[in-house]
């Protein structure tokens, strides 16, 4: 499939919102190094399927807007009775889903690194206790908010990290936990990929440029 950005795009990408990393780098504690790697897999990855996958999601979502208008007077449906595969994709520069967001948004109120206003959130529901309102609208915010985007990409990284290394101190953190925690971000697994090799070494490029 055809890519959408070039490496040198995606690398140029990276570059614009480097003041924007650094923010969330301070805010969070994670390595501007390790939100920037992730990016540039990320971005490079974006093929044309995907504006086409994420403009059905957001078909779909107009059309259940438009049912929600006509009739006001049905309660709120629950995000566990949207089907996922027509009302979620993986979007924006990060490359992240609706559902990871909220799940990522989560775990930054529990950890105190966030809070729900400030997520733009109503709480810190489970996403199958959310209403399909808010899904909605968090997938709308990743999808048309680059800032956001980036933000919550950075999240769903440092909960991946603590899911795989059991804490979020990067300073000490081996070749290979970086590696399981770049793998995570990507796929429900264990072992260490491809992708997670591959993000290292981007890693391992944006740190050794702030040296």
């Amino acid at each position: 499939m055809l890519k959408l950005y070039s490496p040198k795009k995606a690398e140029r990408i990276v570059d614009k919102y480097g003041d924007w990393i650094e923010t969330i780098s301070r805010r969070y504690a994670v390595p501007a190094a390790c939100v920037k790697a992730v990016l540039r897999k990320e971005i490079a990855e974006i093929d044309l399927f995907d504006p086409a996958v994420d403009l059905l999601v957001r078909l779909n979502w107009l059309r259940y807007r438009l049912r929600r208008f006509f009739f006001r007077n049905r309660p709120a449906q629950r995000s566990g009775r949207v089907p996922k595969d027509r009302h979620d994709s993986s979007t924006g520069y990060a490359q992240i889903f609706g559902y990871v967001a909220i799940d990522a948004a989560n775990y930054a109120m529990e950890r105190g690194l966030e809070d729900a206003a400030g997520l733009s959130l109503p709480d810190g529901c489970h996403p199958d206790r959310y209403h399909a309102d808010d899904l909605c609208s968090m997938w709308h915010r990743l999808a048309g908010d680059a800032k956001y985007n980036i933000r919550m990409g950075a999240l769903n990284l440092i909960a991946a990290a603590e899911e795989m290394n059991g804490h979020t101190d990067f300073s000490r953190y081996t070749p290979e936990e970086f590696q399981r925690a770049f793998t995570r971000y990507n796929a429900n697994t264990r072992s260490i990929t491809n992708y997670g090799r591959e993000v290292y070494g981007y890693y391992c490029k944006y740190r050794d440029a702030r040296s």
